[in-house]
Formats: C-alpha cells, sequence, structure tokens
C-alpha cells in the first residue's frame, strides 16, 4: 500500500511539473509572439512616419483639384477639395478657339487638353490675379508637384508649358501674371522652329499671340514691299499715323496694347492685334512697355 502511494505522487508529481513547463512555455511563446507583433506594429508606424517627412516637399504652394469637364484647349473645370466646381483658364497660352468660333486647330488643341486633363488629378498655383474678367480662376495647372522649379521640371510636368512646347497654344501674356512669360515664349519659339502643332498648319500661328512676329522675307510681303502702290498706301499710313501722334504727343495721350507682348502701339499700326487695350501713355511706361519702332508712337 505504502509502495502504491508513493508511486501515485510520483506520478503526480510528475505531471503537476508537466503542466508547469507547458504553461511556462506557452507564456513565453504568447509574450514573444505579442512582442513580435508591437514590434512590427512599431516598425510600420515609424515606416509611415518616414514616408510622410520624406515625400516630396514642392517650393510652390498649390491646391489640388480634380479636371471634372473641359471647355476648349486652355480652359477646363475642376472640382477642388472642399467640393467647389469652379472653370480654371491656363495663365500665359492661348490655343486656336473652337467654341464660338472655329479657328485652325482648334478642335485638335481642344481634344488633347481633353485627353491629358479629363478625370485626373491637378495641382494648381495661383500667380498674382486670382480671377480674370469673366470670372474664373486663372491658374498654372500642374500634372505633377515639381520638387524644384527648373526649365526641365516646367516643361515636364506643368501643363501650361506643354501645350506651347508642343505646338498646341502661343505664348499669351497678361500683365501682372508673369511668372513664367519667358519660359512660353522659349517653348512655343521650340515649336514653332520644329513646326509643331499649329505652327505645322500655318507659320504665323493661328491665335494670333506675342510669341514671335511674322517673318517679312515672304514672297508675298516681298512683292507688296515692291509694289509703288503698297509703298504709296504705306506712306499715307504713316502719314496718318505721324499727324496722329503729334496731336496727342504728351503722357494723358491714348496708346495701344495688345493682350501680349511688351510694346506700345499708335492706333492702326499693321502689328496692334485685334485684342487692343487703350491705355495712357503714362500708365504703358509704369507698367513696363516699350515703343514700338515701326508705328513710332508717342515717347
Amino acid at each position: 500500500m505504502d509502495f502504491k502511494n508513493n508511486v501515485n505522487k510520483y506520478l503526480l508529481g510528475l505531471i503537476t511539473a508537466i503542466f508547469l513547463f507547458v504553461g511556462v512555455g506557452c507564456s513565453d511563446t504568447s509574450s514573444s509572439n505579442n512582442s513580435a507583433v508591437q514590434k512590427n506594429t512599431t516598425l510600420t508606424a515609424q515606416s509611415q512616419k518616414q514616408t510622410k517627412e520624406t515625400a516630396v516637399k514642392s517650393p510652390i504652394k498649390t491646391e489640388k483639384a480634380m479636371v471634372t469637364r473641359h471647355v476648349d484647349g486652355d480652359t477646363v473645370y475642376v472640382k477642388l477639395e472642399n467640393g467647389t466646381e469652379t472653370k480654371i483658364r491656363l495663365i500665359g497660352v492661348n490655343t486656336p478657339e473652337s467654341t464660338t468660333k472655329h479657328e485652325e486647330y482648334g478642335e485638335e488643341a481642344s481634344n488633347y487638353t481633353k485627353s491629358q486633363l479629363l478625370g485626373k488629378t491637378v495641382y494648381l498655383e495661383k500667380d498674382t490675379s486670382d480671377t480674370d474678367k469673366y470670372g474664373r480662376l486663372l491658374r498654372y495647372v500642374w500634372l505633377e508637384q515639381p520638387t524644384e522649379i527648373n526649365e526641365d521640371q516646367i516643361k515636364t510636368k506643368m501643363f501650361n508649358a506643354i501645350l506651347a512646347i508642343n505646338g498646341y497654344a502661343e505664348q499669351s501674356t497678361y500683365p501682372p501674371d508673369v511668372k513664367y512669360a519667358d519660359y512660353f515664349k522659349e517653348f512655343a519659339a521650340y515649336a514653332r522652329e520644329n513646326n509643331k502643332g499649329l505652327w505645322a498648319i500655318n507659320h504665323n500661328g493661328t491665335t494670333k499671340g506675342d510669341g514671335i512676329e511674322a517673318p517679312s522675307t515672304s514672297s508675298s510681303n516681298s512683292s507688296s514691299s515692291r509694289s509703288s502702290s503698297s509703298n504709296n498706301d504705306n506712306a499715307t499710313v504713316q502719314q496718318n499715323q505721324t499727324q496722329q501722334v503729334s496731336q496727342s504727343n504728351n503722357q494723358t495721350a491714348t496708346v495701344y496694347v495688345t493682350n501680349t507682348g511688351k510694346k506700345y502701339h499708335s492706333a492702326g499700326c499693321k502689328y496692334l492685334r485685334k485684342s487692343q487695350i487703350s491705355i495712357s501713355l503714362s500708365d504703358a511706361k509704369a507698367q513696363g512697355y516699350e515703343p514700338c519702332s515701326v508705328c513710332n508712337p508717342p515717347q
């Protein structure tokens, strides 16, 4: 009987030891698993924090938006982050018309803008003016936020510039929104020299912006300049312009500027575009306009 009791005590002790061992092992395993989970969670949080901290920081202030509709080559509708839908007019460029009137390459420019922007997330940059006289927001439209402002990033990430460099738009500068005007002028010149887009249709362009003056060596211009009747007409125009200038040769004289360029003109100047804007001579000079040498406006 004592022997049997001793065996039972031994077995009981052995079983108890096994349970204790298994329990401690499970506890250690659970603790290890919990520790691993916590460690992974911590690493994930740190990784997300580092990703956020190392995210691209743009040197310019932009507003994120979604393009919801397109109007033509240089005008679209966007939905801002606050849910407001508004019309955007691209700054610094002008595409051929395709809505109220139809100009060469207007449909192509409109379709190109639609294919590149519709439904896309874009980043809007403001210059000096907020809206134009039609209530449209004036903005540069970035396809991606730039990491720095240089020619390469402007021509590959800003849609205004992409239109110009591919020949879908001419430069169109309205002071005081001139931040990227020099780039647009360079890109439009490149497109013209390489017969891209609208320049392939007409070497003078189609929107008559202020990019580059038409060359004066064409056969039609040459024959006209050799024509005596043309010379007489030009002499008459010059005489009339001189008379007009002499009558208003003071700081309150009215001169004219176009929607692009930095020259002011007298009425009737052959380089005065259809989008002429009247302005006083003093205001023109104050805004940095220079006289057009062709029509000899008041100084």
